[in-house]
């Protein structure tokens, strides 16, 4: 009985993800710009790398942020997000030269978010043309185009948060189900009978 327990119990585990434990928090091990550094040149991509991959659930690259503050307090960053392994990027064009700051947020491979911010400065070279910014923090296009899609025949807009939320109830009430097979399957070796002697074997 107590090996069937035991096999039953692993089992359970195992499905419910109950086995593994919890991973530490991904940390910032570099970015552009650098910490604390000077921008001389607009880089291509502004990045936020950590020591560990970024957890993406489904492509949707939801729970992640990058802004780029402006020392006018607006907002120069395109507001499109890419998670590719341990890093996050994005585009910005900034405006004029000055102390600007990097507001970052990232989901860490133990399902954790962890956010921190930075300052920069930003040095223009002679002739660039500053960028304006935005007082509100940018949408990506693509997600703007996602939402306007996003509807179903009768014109009612659907979301993907409402599938994740489905899919979780199924997978809780699996597990529900799967921990009541166990304790019935151990009520049952509890309640059976030891085996009685045979009165003929005392005769011989």
């Amino acid at each position: 009985m107590a090996a069937s327990a035991t096999a039953l119990a692993i089992a359970g585990g195992a499905v419910l993800g109950l086995a593994a434990p919890a991973s530490a928090h991904n940390y910032l091990v570099s970015s552009t710009p650098q910490v604390g550094g000077t921008l001389t040149a607009l880089p291509g991509r502004f990045d936020i790398t950590t020591n560990d991959r970024l957890l993406e659930i489904g492509g949707s690259d939801s729970g992640f942020a990058f802004r780029v503050l402006g020392p006018d307090g607006r907002y120069y960053e395109d507001g499109c997000v890419t998670v590719d392994g341990p890093s996050m990027t994005t585009k910005a064009a900034l405006g004029k030269s000055g102390k600007y700051a990097v507001e970052w947020q990232i989901v860490s491979a133990d399902g954790h978010t962890v956010s921190d911010r930075y300052d920069f400065t930003w040095d223009a070279p002679a002739g660039f043309s500053p960028a304006g910014g935005t007082t509100d923090p940018p949408v990506c296009a693509t997600d703007r185009a996602s939402a306007g899609s996003g509807a179903d025949e009768s014109g009612t807009a659907t979301s993907a948060g409402d599938s994740t939320a489905t899919d979780a109830l199924w997978i809780g009430a699996g597990g529900v189900v799967l921990a009541g097979l166990v304790v019935a399957v151990l009520l049952l070796l509890r309640r059976r009978p030891a085996p009685t002697a045979d009165p003929h074997d005392d005769e011989d």
